[in-house]
C-alpha cells in the first residue's frame, strides 16, 4: 500500500528525491565529522566516526543505488528507530521538548526505504521490458 503511494511521487521526482537525500545525508556527515573532532557528551568520538563512514556509504548509496543498499537502509532504519526513538523519550522526560532532529531521522529513514523500493521495482520493470533493450 505505502509503496503504491510512493511510486507515482517517485516517478515524477526521482532526481530531486535522491539529490535531496544526498544533501540531508551530507548535513549529517558534517555533524558527525564535527562530533568526531570535537566530541561532547553523551556521544563519544568513536561513535561519530562510525557514523561518518555510514553517512559516506549512504551518500554513495542514494546517488548510485547499488542492489545491496536497500538492505543497508533497512538495518540502518532499525538502528535509527532504536537510537533516536530512545533519545526522543529521554529528551522529553528531561526537557519536556521534542527533539526534532530525531523525529526527522525516524520519519525520513522509512521514506528513504520506500523510495529505494520503488526505484528497485521501476528498474526491474524496465529491465524486464524487451522494448527497453
Amino acid at each position: 500500500m505505502v509503496s503504491s503511494l510512493i511510486i507515482p511521487i517517485y516517478s515524477m521526482n526521482k532526481k530531486i528525491i535522491f539529490n535531496t537525500a544526498a544533501v540531508l545525508l551530507s548535513i549529517a556527515l558534517i555533524f558527525h565529522v564535527k562530533g568526531f573532532f570535537y566530541p561532547s557528551p553523551p556521544t563519544p568520538a568513536w561513535r561519530h566516526g562510525v557514523f561518518v563512514l555510514i553517512n559516506i556509504t549512504c551518500i554513495y548509496g542514494v546517488l548510485k543505488r547499488p542492489g545491496w543498499f536497500l538492505w543497508f537502509v533497512v538495518s540502518l532504519t532499525m538502528q535509527q528507530w532504536y537510537s533516536h526513538g530512545s533519545y526522543i523519550i529521554e529528551f522529553w522526560k528531561l526537557q519536556h521538548r521534542v527533539h526534532w532532529i530525531s523525529v526527522g531521522a525516524i520519519v525520513l529513514m522509512p521514506v528513504l526505504f520506500f523510495v529505494l523500493l520503488a526505484d528497485r521495482k521501476t528498474k526491474k520493470k524496465v529491465s524486464a521490458n524487451p522494448l527497453h533493450s
